[in-house]
This record gives structure tokens, sequence and C-alpha cells, in this order.
């Protein structure tokens, strides 16, 4: 346990300690935020805060555990998933800074972007000896086997979580501490199951996003980007998938989940009613619109966030 408190400890440092050379480095080649039109109007002071702050992150996980951490399957994809779907988002980002533009992949080839590595991915951890197809049902105290069910099944839960991560990073702070939240719940988790590598994979990730949240929350002084949020939610599928806890996200990241459900619920309300039910969506966007201050939406989902984390504990 000694060693882990110090790789805990690395991993909120080392955030810490390099973004101020980062958030620099990335004024000085004017690497920073585009609103986009659709947005609120609220957000314009945004513009040209620095972004792809994921980066320091993905490189903070990558540092810590291949220097830190023993070899462990479970930790390697973990990281696998997380530094793939952070790719996928730093190619997003990167398209969005050299096109000058607010919108970097359109939204189908990034869907197929992350259909394809999402296969790739349950390709070589479908055969992994003591992963099976079982997944736990929360409440129940029982599992349920998916059988051939199981690999489209683990891709859509990845897909799904990383859009879902996406689309709640919209207010400073509020993906990064809700992650934070989410993580220490499932290190909590894989801790009861016994499954200590997932454990640490969970804490390192938690501590890491709270490094960052020193300098992401309000006012921000970075964002994540694409490359952390596509990162992060890659991070946390990869948790649910190796402690068999994927129904288990609904709860424990149920914010996420409301999140995107907001947005399904506007597009077809739009598109079959053509009124809108929200402000704006997501539904973050909803209550700055409401005139709620930023600072309070972000602490009361984080509120939400720990009464859910709460309530997904006791569901096990």
């Amino acid at each position: 346990m000694t060693n882990w408190l110090w790789i805990i400890l690395i991993s909120f440092i080392i955030p810490v300690i390099t973004l101020p050379f980062f958030v620099n480095y990335l004024k000085k080649h004017k690497i920073g935020q585009r609103i986009r039109q659709e947005g609120p109007d609220l957000h314009q002071h945004k513009m040209g805060i620095p972004t792809m702050g994921g980066i320091i992150v993905l490189l903070t996980l990558l540092i810590v555990i291949i220097l830190l951490v023993p070899y462990n399957k479970y930790i390697l994809w973990s990281l696998i998933i997380t530094v793939g779907f952070g790719l996928i988002g730093l190619i997003d980002d990167l398209i969005k800074y050299f096109k000058k533009r607010s919108l970097g992949l359109k939204a189908s080839y990034k869907l197929f972007l992350q259909i394809i590595f999402s296969l790739i991915v349950i390709f070589f951890i479908y055969p992994i000896g003591d992963l099976g197809t079982e997944i736990y049902l929360p409440f129940l105290k029982k599992s349920l086997d998916l059988g051939r069910l199981f690999a489209p099944f683990v891709v859509l839960v990845m897909i799904s979580s990383v859009n879902a991560l996406n689309l709640t990073d919209g207010l400073d702070g509020l993906a990064t501490g809700l992650i934070f939240i989410a993580m220490l719940t499932f290190a909590l988790i894989a801790y009861i199951q016994n499954i200590l590598p997932m454990s640490l994979f969970s804490l390192i990730v938690a501590f890491t996003c709270l490094g960052f949240l020193v300098y992401n929350f309000f006012p921000a002084q970075i964002f994540l980007g694409d490359v952390g949020a596509f990162a992060l939610g890659g991070a946390l599928v990869s948790i649910a998938i190796f402690t068999k806890t994927e129904l288990f996200l609904l709860i424990i990241g149920g914010v996420f989940a409301i999140e995107t459900l907001s947005v399904i619920l506007q597009v077809t309300s739009v598109k079959l009613r053509k009124k809108t039910i929200f402000k704006m969506s997501p539904i973050h966007h909803h209550f700055e619109l409401c005139g709620w201050p930023e600072p309070k939406i972000v602490i009361r989902f984080w509120i939400a966030g720990i009464i859910l984390a709460i309530i997904g504990i006791a569901s096990i």
C-alpha cells in the first residue's frame, strides 16, 4: 500500500507541475478553444483559452503506469483503450487547430474510428481467460451471461461512454470532477472484488484528474479537449469492462447518461415536434440559460455524481 500512495501522489503531482508550462506553450502557439456558433453566448469569453490539456493527462498515465506499475494484462489493456480513444480525440483537436474552426472530424468519421477501434479491442480482450462473457446486474446480486452478444454489447458501451463524457465536457471542471468521483467509486468496487490492479488504475486516473482540475476548475486556465474527454471516457469504460460492471455505468456515471439523454430528447423533439424541450442541450447549457452561474451548475452536478456513486456502491 505504501507503493500505492507514492504512485497516486506522483499521478497528482505531474499535472500540477507540468500544466503551467504546457499552458504557456499553448498560448505562445495560439492553440486555444474555438467556440461553436450554436453554443451559448455566455461562452464567448472562453475563446482562445488553451485546450488539448488531455495530452498531459495521457502522458501522466503513460509515465506512471509504464515506469511505476508492475505489469498486469488488465492495466495494460485499460491503458491501450485510454490512449486509443485519446488519439481519436487528438486527431479531432488537431483538425480544429489546423483548419481554424470549432468542428474537427465529421461526426460520421469520428463514430467510424470509434467503432473500428472498439472492434479491434474486443477482438483481443474477448479471449482473455478469466474475463468471460458475464456482466453483473445492479441490485440483483446476480450475473447475466451474454454469450455471443457480449462483444457487440461491450462495443456499444465503449462508444456510448466515450461520447457521453465528451458531451459532458462543456463547463469548467464539470467532466473532470465527475470522472474523479466515478474513478474513486470504481476503485472501491474493484477493491471489493479483489481486482487490485484495476483499483490501482482507477486511483491513478482519479488523481491525475484531480491534478488537472487544479487548473481546469472555474475559471479554467486550460480545457481537456477531445483528446482528454475521449481518453478519460476510455479509461472509465475499461474499468467497467474488467470489473464486469458495465451496467453500473448507468448509475455511477448517471450524470453522463443524463447529459446524453438530454441531447437525444432535444434532437428527437425538434425532428418530430419542431419544438425544443430544453433551452439548449446538453442539459448543463439549459441551466446556464436559466441564469445559473457556471460554478453553481458544476458543483450541483458533482453532488449529483456523489449521490449516484453512493447508490452504485449500494447496488453491488
